[in-house]
């Protein structure tokens, strides 16, 4: 678990955090990063899990995403929203597929579970609405995070894009209210 102040996010990314709101952020991958946000009046407080896709066999895969996200969110409070990455499309289609229907699944979990807000988002749009690079590699990502919010520390590297979609879940960009 880590805790974060409010004004630690406000005052080094472009964003304004909802007080009191829940997200969770999903990087949908072969190894899933799952990211619970709360904020409260003064912190943002994360909590984080990877589900790694090691079977052979697809449809265990899917009941294993399916089961793990369910006790992932029934286990916290109330989720005000869901985010769930966008699918890129690069050369080969069959991880197009897989992560597609990744997609679909965590949207219909959290649909069945009541939860008003979903949404899918690129990874490059999540980045960029929080001041990081786009279209980087995501060490460098990662490297411009903890630039950003230097108190934090993030040691696996294949949980950031996760992060990343769950604070876009608790936050407003700057200036439009």
């Amino acid at each position: 678990m880590i805790k974060i102040p409010i004004k630690v996010i406000e005052d080094n990314m472009p964003v304004t955090v909802i007080r009191n709101r829940t997200s969770v952020g999903v990087d949908t991958a072969s190894r899933t990063g799952i990211c619970l946000a709360r904020s409260t009046d003064k912190d943002v407080v994360l909590d984080y899990s990877f589900l790694a896709m090691t079977s052979s066999n697809k449809y265990h895969k899917y009941n294993t995403l399916i089961d793990h996200m369910q006790k992932f969110i029934v286990d916290g409070a109330k989720i005000d929203i869901v985010v769930v990455e966008e699918t890129f499309f690069s050369t080969n289609a069959k991880v197009f597929q897989f992560l597609s229907r990744i997609g679909g699944m965590v949207y219909t979990v959290a649909h069945l579970l009541h939860i008003k807000e979903k949404v899918f988002i690129a990874a490059v749009s999540s980045r960029k609405a929080l001041g990081l690079p786009t279209n980087k590699k995501k060490h460098v990502v990662h490297e411009a995070f903890h630039d950003a919010l230097p108190n934090v520390k993030i040691e696996d590297i294949d949980i950031i894009d996760g992060i990343i979609l769950a604070l876009n879940g608790l936050t407003k960009p700057k200036g439009l209210i």
